[in-house]
């Protein structure tokens, strides 16, 4: 889970900085500027997106748990 976090950090500061070069410089009016910053755009998001899924899925384990744990004592 750490991993996932710290990988969420990287896609964020990936992604403000993405988002940054598109919207405070000129650099993404040359090509190459438009390849780094949508690659900074797009990977940043990519390296966010597995975090929630990994604390969905961490929830819905708890959860189950404690229904089974309730189920015991009953």
């Amino acid at each position: 889970m750490k991993v996932f976090k710290i990988l969420h950090v990287i896609g964020i500061v990936m992604l403000l900085v993405g988002a940054g070069l598109l919207l405070l410089s000129d650099v993404s009016l040359q090509t190459q500027g438009m390849l780094i910053t949508a690659s900074l755009i797009g990977g940043g998001l990519l390296l966010m997106s597995p975090f929630p899924v990994a604390l969905f899925i961490e929830w819905a384990q708890a959860q189950d748990k404690q229904a089974q744990d309730k189920q015991k004592q009953d």
